[in-house]
């Protein structure tokens, strides 16, 4: 699967958070970063190769920082040039259909409070529903948004759960599925294993084989939980 990150951001050498996210990108193969007020900062957007990038991408993800409600100028700019009717409505080119649309976000607030009766009054599903409206226009699936909440605050741990959580968004089939998170992180601590010492290679295969085991325990309470309910519904 070939993944685009398309990102607009308008002080984007000055993003610490952009910077931990081009980093975290680079370490996964066919991952294309592509920063529109980079490429385009002294140019005019060349449709053509914007289209010609579409084409060959299987997961599209629009990444921005929250401006008012929604993605900066930038972004807006390469829609209405580059999502052309004709390419791509799914009546008629349609190009992007059967393709994926994710949105990374960066918030300056918490999570919790873009929610109603919260400070922020509206839940990101509903600010992002322009996004799924277009998704549905294009025959896209879409993914449901990886926000990045003030990043600034985030301790170690926190960035490095971060980091995993958003290199299984560009890549993994599922990136919330539990099963599809673990069989990524099990085939990263195989590669890492095949590199290792040998004393590094028998501790990662520990904690793969704990990893398996405790998969195992999940599936068997799936089980248990179906069965019950099989027999509530008897």
């Amino acid at each position: 699967m070939k993944t685009t990150i398309i990102v607009s951001h308008p002080h984007y050498h000055d993003s610490g958070t952009q910077a931990f996210l081009n980093r975290a990108s680079q370490q996964l193969e066919d991952v294309t970063w592509h920063c529109l007020d980079e490429i385009y900062a002294h140019q005019s957007l060349d449709v053509a190769a914007e289209q010609a990038l579409l084409r060959q991408t299987d997961r599209i993800i629009f990444q921005f920082p929250l401006y008012w409600y929604s993605a900066p100028a930038s972004l807006k700019h390469w829609e209405d040039e580059v999502l052309t009717r004709a390419f791509t409505y799914q009546n008629e080119q349609g190009i992007l259909r059967g393709k994926e649309l994710g949105i990374v976000t960066t918030l300056g607030y918490p999570v919790a409070e873009f929610a109603v009766g919260r400070q922020q009054g509206y839940s990101l599903s509903e600010l992002f529903t322009p996004y799924q409206a277009l998704a549905q226009q294009a025959g896209m699936k879409f993914l449901a948004p990886l926000p990045v909440s003030q990043f600034a605050y985030l301790d170690a741990p926190a960035r490095a759960r971060l980091l995993i959580r958003y290199q299984q968004y560009l890549t993994v089939q599922d990136p919330f599925r539990f099963a599809d998170q673990e069989n990524w992180l099990e085939e990263r601590l195989r590669k890492l294993a095949a590199k290792g010492t040998s004393a590094q290679q028998d501790q990662l295969n520990l904690i793969i084989e704990t990893m398996q085991h405790q998969q195992e325990k999940i599936e068997d309470l799936k089980w248990q939980v179906q069965l019950m309910r099989q027999a509530e519904e008897g």
